[in-house]
């Protein structure tokens, strides 16, 4: 029997690639990642997918034609039965390559509209309430001019960047002027070229959740805890989300809204959706033509026995994932931040945190080891840890990975051209 595989672009940080390659391995599939350099890739990502006994080849993944080419090449070694990527900056050529190979995925175009914020509030303009006011600046005048018009406060964002990467409330011009400049100045973020313009956006101020989709179908709904302004930092997910019958019933009806506006009908989808003042209406902040991250999927799957990874590859190899879902415990999903700058000199505790009932996973976020100099970046990144714990309801999960993190411990001094700041 010749072998089946599935190529993967690229690899997220937070286990998403590998919960994938776990499932078609465990199915007699061969899962090769694809990495324009991989000596380039974070070692905790190298590690595992050697431990895991998946091969990572060389390829320009920012080229469609030598991806197919590599993909044609490997399908006259075995049978070639995906293509795709869960890589957010990635997801697009994934659905590309795909679709010219004659292989299940999304509709490339719908993949690229969610690689832009501008694409995306455009392709969600026809349908009313599911944009909040927005504007799209190609300068600090017009950024300040554009927030002006709308508002303040409001929120300034790359069009292109993922992770919460750049974005800022801003309470004013001078605010919006300098986040829009520094945007602007960016050029490349991670080897990503970044578009000089900004989405500026009302700031809807209402409590944040995430949908969770497969085949345009919400499976469930994912508070979002949020750090204080100017910045948007996830510092935890609860799954699922503890709300009334009323405020569900809206919020699935605008991610699914949401998703068939932009197109994205096949596969996983991560929409992320904020409520109105009055808890009456609700705006579509972000839709993502991905899985989710932040280990939200196993979140999932702690709560409700469905592992999202495995409906994607389901679909991925041409079946038909079940999208029942019923969640019967509550999963919630800690982080603990890096200090603003400093040399990390001990972690200690780790154990002591794995030892709280309930507690399912303690993981330092890939960089953070003893001996790093660390200067924020006021992002995702500045992420130290994630500490996931279920319990019968919202309390009790997140009590319980909240008395884990108190038991990590990081001990920092300072960086030697910060001393002042100690």
């Amino acid at each position: 029997m010749s072998p089946r595989y599935v190529v993967f672009l690229e690899s997220p940080w937070t286990g998403a690639g590998q919960d994938c390659a776990r499932f078609l391995l465990e199915r007699g599939v061969t899962p090769l990642i694809l990495a324009t350099d991989p000596s380039r890739m974070h070692p905790s990502l190298l590690h595992d997918y050697d431990r895991l006994g998946v091969e990572i080849r060389a390829c320009d993944i920012d080229s469609a034609d030598a991806v197919v080419a590599f993909c044609e090449e490997l399908a006259t070694q075995g049978d070639l039965v995906g293509v795709t990527s869960v890589y957010e900056y990635y997801c697009d050529m994934g659905a590309r390559v795909a679709q010219r190979l004659g292989l299940a995925g999304p509709d490339p175009a719908a993949a690229a509209i969610c690689r832009s914020k501008s694409a995306m509030r455009a392709a969600m303009a026809a349908v009313p309430g599911l944009n909040p006011l927005h504007r799209v600046a190609e300068s600090p005048e017009a950024a300040a001019a554009a927030a002006d018009e709308i508002g303040y406060p409001v929120v300034v964002k790359p069009l292109d960047l993922t992770g919460s990467l750049f974005v800022r409330r801003c309470e004013n011009s001078a605010d919006v002027t300098a986040i829009t400049a520094e945007v602007m100045r960016l050029g490349e973020y991670l080897g990503h070229t970044v578009a000089p313009a900004v989405m500026v956006e009302e700031c809807v101020p209402g409590a944040e959740y995430s949908a969770e989709i497969v085949h345009g179908k919400v499976l469930g709904l994912t508070e979002k805890i949020g750090s204080r302004p100017p910045l948007f930092l996830e510092m935890g997910h609860v799954f699922p989300a503890a709300l009334s019958g009323e405020r569900e019933r809206l919020l699935i009806e605008k991610a699914e809204l949401a998703v068939k506006a932009v197109g994205i009908t096949w596969g996983p989808s991560h929409v992320e959706l904020k409520l109105t003042a009055d808890g009456l209406d609700a705006r579509v902040i972000e839709v993502n033509g991905r899985i989710a991250g932040d280990r939200i999927p196993e979140a999932v799957r702690i709560a409700s026995g469905v592992d999202m990874c495995h409906l994607h590859m389901t679909a991925l190899l041409g079946g038909t994932p079940d999208l029942t879902l019923t969640a019967d415990r509550t999963a919630a999903i800690h982080f603990l931040m890096l200090r603003p700058s400093g040399h990390l000199d001990a972690i200690d505790g780790t154990a002591e945190a794995l030892a709280v009932d309930g507690v399912h996973e303690v993981h330092l976020r890939p960089g953070v080891q003893v001996g790093i100099d660390y200067r924020a970046n006021g992002s995702n990144r500045d992420r130290a840890a994630w500490i996931i714990a279920e319990g019968a309801d919202r309390e009790q999960a997140l009590a319980r990975a909240r008395t884990a993190g108190e038991k990590l411990v990081f001990t920092w001094s300072p960086l030697r051209d910060t001393a002042a700041e100690a």
